[in-house]
């Protein structure tokens, strides 16, 4: 009879889900990418107008 301590079982938890996050992952090619942040208008006139 084979007897398994909490860490080996916890460290082959670990090990298989790497391994499922790593086989399944998506190619470079299919990553989503980050969105792009619009740059912040910096002509005074394009800028809202302060709050009386």
């Amino acid at each position: 009879m084979l007897f398994y301590s909490t860490a080996v079982v916890r460290a082959e938890m670990e090990y298989r889900q790497e391994r499922i996050r790593r086989d399944f992952q998506r190619p470079f090619w299919f990553q989503r990418s980050r969105k792009a942040v619009p740059p912040q208008p910096c002509a005074p006139e394009l800028r809202a107008r302060p709050a009386m």
